[in-house]
């Protein structure tokens, strides 16, 4: 096995498969090995670019099951056929929500899909984007389009290179909606400052009465939620709302989480049949996969996943290293044994 960069590698050529006239025999995959136990490979049918910013390692490559992909250190963000999914559930809900949003803060989104959702609603007057890595959103704007769409030369926009938390240090402005859309590595010590206590401090300080908050919220299942709960603890540290939802997400070969925080908005009041009023008044027929009976579902969660997210636990803090808190094992109940009968 020869490693050409840091997560590109060739294996075993496959046994050929026919796509249409020609067979497939790609030897080459992207290896997603954020995870410390398994690693998971996208074949790639070419690279579009493979290299390095000042900040992290970049491959940008055409996948056989998902189309266009872009993957950051080793780990995927974006692909091309279920990108819409996940920027329509990210930015959508709390856009909805909101009774007219004008002013939109974006902190991430690098591909620039994330704008091209803010911005489809007319109501927006000024959106900013705020992401660290310039060279990145060049080269997004350069090989991925079709997730931009235009978007990043929207004269409503506003691109900000920097620091998220700096410039929200410094920002005198208020928005009606913001949106986090950073990377999911709260263990890692420059990442983990834009998710602790303080930063959500300084997101609400930026934010206008009746705004929303719209937070990525990394991997998220009954199997995996430490992380997604330890966040959503911190964010109900600084908003008297704050509510998860997820979904599956193909490409990303997880559930992945999302919330909503802010003082007033509670899901369980807000109807698909008003959802799908708004999409209907707002954004017409504009959107691939969200509708007012979908996003009523990703706010559902299994019994398990509602005791996760209940349980204590520490937030995430400046200087505090983010450690999972303690399993309680909790024994089943005895009706619970197999073969169970009812009233026994």
């Amino acid at each position: 096995m020869a490693t050409l960069e840091p997560n590109l590698m060739t294996l075993p050529d496959p046994p050929a498969v026919t796509t249409g006239d020609e067979p497939v025999v790609s030897s080459l995959f992207c290896v997603e090995t954020s995870d410390p136990f398994d690693s998971y490979t996208y074949r790639l049918e070419s690279i579009r670019f493979s290299g390095r910013t000042g900040y992290q390692s970049v491959v940008i490559a055409k996948t056989y099951n998902y189309g266009l992909a872009l993957f950051l250190d080793g780990q995927i963000q974006s692909a091309e056929d279920d990108e819409a999914l996940y920027h329509e559930l990210l930015v959508q809900p709390a856009m909805l929500r909101h009774p007219s949003p004008k002013n939109v803060l974006i902190l991430g989104g690098g591909e620039g899909a994330t704008l091209r959702e803010v911005l489809v609603h007319e109501s927006v007057r000024s959106a900013t984007m705020v992401d660290l890595d310039g060279e990145l959103v060049d080269l997004c704007r350069q090989y991925l389009e079709t997730f931009h769409m235009g978007a990043l030369d929207d004269p409503r926009g506003r691109l900000i290179i920097g620091d998220g938390r700096a410039f929200l240090e410094q920002d005198q402005n208020l928005y009606d909606v913001i949106i986090v859309d950073l990377v999911d590595m709260i263990e890692d010590s420059q990442i983990s400052r834009l998710y602790t206590v303080e930063f959500y401090q300084l997101v609400r300080r930026r934010l206008r009465p009746g705004g929303i908050v719209a937070v990525q919220g990394l991997e998220f299942s009954f199997l995996d939620d430490e992380a997604h709960a330890a966040v959503a603890r911190t964010l109900r540290a600084v908003f008297t709302e704050v509510h998860s939802y997820r979904a599956h997400i193909p490409s990303f070969l997880a559930g992945w989480g999302f919330m909503w925080a802010s003082d007033w908005a509670r899901p369980d009041e807000w109807s698909a049949e008003a959802i799908d009023a708004t999409i209907a008044d707002r954004l017409g027929d504009w959107l691939d996969h969200v509708n007012g009976p979908f996003i009523k579902s990703c706010f559902a969660m299994c019994k398990d996943t509602i005791l996760a997210l209940a349980a204590p636990g520490p937030v995430l803090q400046d200087g505090v290293a983010f450690v999972p808190p303690v399993v309680i094992e909790v024994p089943e109940p005895t009706r619970a044994i197999f073969p169970y009968r009812r009233g026994i």
